[in-house]
């Protein structure tokens, strides 16, 4: 997947075509008080990918990375690997697909890996639906921390993507590590979505409507720390603080039942991250020890 080549602001209310008749609008609240639309700013991602499809072979090159103790915690979901997902994934059947899906988590705080001359290093967390077991679609928002070179300089960002659209950025939301954010996925049908983001601790929410998508089959829920691609390559994956997801849940088109946790697929990356599962509404991932 390719992105734009040239960072460009988008200013004012977006109906900004991507590929297709991919099309969205946007606003955002600071402490509740509407952002005027001159000040909202989107940057299409750069450079290249951030957001991928989960990748299904594990690549076992570049696993130095620090241990991080895990909390002691006996796990019940079955596990899986991936060369760039760290996470839970739980999947539904294409006859009562997933209309929502939710979560909280604390954006980390991002160092270097010792000994690792690979650049960027990036971590990415985010709240998705589709990606794994349907990989045409996938549906995704969430902060990533970037480290482009050995200055050990971390730039820390709000992003969402509808892939194979590009990623964009939110500019003008600030993002520090510590800071919780609450994220929102409402689909209305497999090609239209809102999506609400809140940095809380700084008061803002950013709200993205879209439409003509690229289609969903909304049986995925994901809450994943990711090894993020850049071009065509994997990042080096930056060491980063636990992030721990709260309040995790999926509900469903038909009965108003809803997914969480316990069940999912636990996808852990080998030498770069591990995670568990804690209760039916919370899970964590940390550097692999």
């Amino acid at each position: 997947m390719k992105f734009l080549s040239t960072a460009i602001s988008l200013l004012g209310l977006i109906s900004q075509p991507i590929l297709a008749e991919f099309t969205f609008t946007s606003s955002a609240k600071h402490n509740g008080v509407p952002v005027p639309q001159s000040e909202i700013r989107l940057e299409p991602f750069e450079p290249g990918t951030l957001g991928h499809i989960r990748s299904r072979s594990v690549d076992d090159a570049d696993i130095n990375i620090g241990a991080t103790t895990l909390r002691r915690v006996k796990r019940t979901n079955p596990t899986a690997t991936s060369n760039n997902w760290c996470g839970s994934v739980r999947t539904t059947t294409s006859t009562n697909q997933i209309k929502l899906i939710h979560g909280s988590f604390q954006h980390p705080t991002c160092t270097k890996r010792p000994g690792v001359t690979q650049y960027p290093q990036a971590a990415a967390a985010w709240i998705g639906i589709d990606g794994d077991s349907w990989t045409s679609a996938l549906l995704q928002a969430g902060t990533v921390c970037k480290i482009n070179n050995s200055t050990g300089i971390v730039e820390n960002e709000v992003w969402w993507q509808w892939v194979p659209s590009g990623a964009y950025t939110v500019a003008n939301i600030p993002v520090f590590a510590g800071d919780w954010f609450d994220i929102t996925l409402n689909t209305t049908s497999s090609t239209t979505a809102s999506i609400t983001i809140a940095n809380t601790n700084r008061g803002y929410t950013y709200t993205i409507n879209a439409s003509q998508g690229a289609t969903l089959a909304r049986v995925d829920a994901d809450w994943v720390v990711e090894r993020p691609y850049y071009g065509t390559s994997l990042a080096g994956f930056a060491q980063f603080t636990q992030v721990w997801f709260q309040n995790a849940y999926a509900t469903l088109t038909s009965g108003g039942t809803s997914l969480g946790i316990t069940g999912a697929k636990q996808y852990q990356i080998p030498g770069g991250c591990a995670s568990s599962d804690w209760d039916n509404t919370r899970l964590y991932a940390a550097v692999a020890s």
